[in-house]
Parts: structure tokens; sequence; C-alpha cells
């Protein structure tokens, strides 16, 4: 009780100092004038746009797509990509709609040569292979024309082939580019053999596919993205199947359209499609027509 009128008493004593002004009998209060507003006209300020690096000359060091034949009559279809990989899809001797493997790997390239790391593979399909082996590609190019490419296969098989630049590398893929119901084959390698057979691709406006292989065995789903420079796409699929050995493998790789592929149909043209596991020890190809 003590307390709480000590505490009363401090109050009315601070209420009761006198001040000065005319603020008699109490606080003295201090009015601040308000800020002046200022007259002059504020500039608003400008977004800043964000600066994109032009993309390197990548054709100057050797990219680019190239159509040509070995010294056997296959027909190549080189891509060499900006990111340092290359895949060329190899044909039948004399049948060009047929396929006969993938080569893929890294590589260097300047001053007209491209050299490879000797991490090259031949996914093979023809029939006295049916299994992925080594490979190494080698060869001189003049930027935007032509490209001359040794391979030399693990079994010291080599071949040479001369191809002609496609000017399809200086256009930008679309998103619906691959649009269409491709009828075709689909095989599954790997190091100890192949599992093949006739099949349907189905790609749909926003670059999704799904690919029927019940009777092969195995069927993918994916998703085809186009890339920064050329008419190729960046894939990635995975496989399913109650008999497929690699099901749920996820796999990355490239597709392409060839207009010029020539076959038994009328009009030309044929989808290339390659993707391998992380570990490049197991490849899935698709070749096919409209």
């Amino acid at each position: 009780m003590k307390r709480l009128i000590g505490a009363a008493g401090i109050a009315l004593a601070l209420a009761g100092c006198g001040g000065s002004g005319d603020n008699d009998g109490g606080l003295a209060i201090v009015r601040t004038p308000p800020a002046a507003t200022s007259t002059t006209p504020t500039t608003p300020t400008a977004p800043t746009t964000p600066v994109i690096p032009a993309a390197p000359d990548t054709i100057a060091l050797g990219s680019g797509f190239y159509i040509g034949t070995s010294a056997t009559n296959e027909r190549f279809n080189i891509l060499v990509l900006d990111e340092n990989v290359y895949y060329a899809f190899y044909a039948m001797p004399g049948i060009p709609d047929v396929s006969r493997g993938v080569l893929t790997g890294n590589y260097s390239s300047g001053s007209g040569a491209l050299t490879t790391n000797n991490n090259g593979l031949d996914f093979n399909q023809e029939a006295a292979g049916y299994s992925l082996t080594a490979a190494n590609l080698l060869a001189a190019y003049v930027p935007g024309k032509s490209i001359q490419a040794q391979v030399t296969y693990r079994n010291g098989r080599s071949t040479v082939v001369n191809a002609t630049y496609s000017t399809d590398y200086n256009f930008i893929a679309t998103t619906d580019g691959l649009k269409g119901t491709y009828n075709g084959t689909s095989n599954v390698i790997d190091t100890s053999g192949i599992t093949a057979g006739g099949v349907r691709l189905v790609v749909d406006a926003s670059g999704n596919f799904t690919l029927d292989g019940s009777g092969s065995g195995c069927s993918f789903t994916g998703t085809a993205t186009p890339r920064r420079q050329g008419k190729v796409y960046n894939v990635v699929l995975q496989l399913s199947g109650p008999t497929c050995l690699y099901a749920n493998t996820p796999m990355s790789g490239i597709a392409y359209y060839d207009p010029t592929t020539t076959h038994s149909l009328p009009a030309p043209g044929q989808l290339y499609l390659f993707a391998m596991r992380p570990d490049r020890q197991v490849g899935v190809i698709f070749t096919g027509k409209l």
C-alpha cells in the first residue's frame, strides 16, 4: 500500500512542475514544422537491362551438321555440337534410311582440325556386332562448308567420311518442330547385345514424346527441348516395360530431323534420336519417318 501512494506522489510532483511559455502547469511542447516539399521534378530510374554476351562463333571451331558418305557408301549424319560433343549416325551401305549405329564422344577443335579425346563409343546395330564398342574419330574441317573424318573402330576397321555442311545448323529449333507420328525402329544397345523391334514414336506440340515398343519389350517416354543453336533438340527419356532390361533407367541425348534422308516413301526425311545412360554403357537409338 505504501508503494502505491509513493508512486502517485511522484506523478503528482511531476505534473506540478512549472514550465515557461504557453503551456503553464505542464511540460513544454516543441512543435517541429513540416519539411519543405521539393519543387524540383524527379526523374524515374530506368530499369537496368541485363547484358547478355554474344554466343561464341562455334561454327569457326567446327560445330555444325554435316551430311555425307563413307568410302563404303554408308550415309553419315554428323552433328558436331557446341559443348564439345559429337554424334555421328551412320547407315547401312547403300541404304541411307536403315540405321547401322551411332558414334559419340568428346572433341577439341581449332585451326581446321577436330581431335577426339579417345573416349569415342560405337553403339552398333549391324548384324555382325550388336554391341557397344570403342571407336575414334579424327577430322579436318572448313568452317561452315565441309568436314573430312576418319573413323577407326576397335576391330581395326577404318573408314573415311566426306561430308558437307548443312544450313539447318544456321536456324534455331522450335518447340513444336518435331511434332508428328514416326514409324521406324528402336534399339537398346549395351556391352552385351541389342534389343530391336518395329515401333511408333509420337511427338506432341510441346516436345513430349512416347514410343510404343510393346512388341520389342521396351517403350519410353520423354521430352525434346530446343537447343540454343541449330535445328537439334536435347532429349531426356526413361525406358519402361515389363520385360525391358533397363526399365526406369533415365537417359539423355539428342534428336534431329533430317529432311534430306531418302527412302522408299515419296517424300524424303527421317528423325534421328539417340540417348544414353550417364555412365555411357547403355544407349537407345530410334530412327523413323513421318
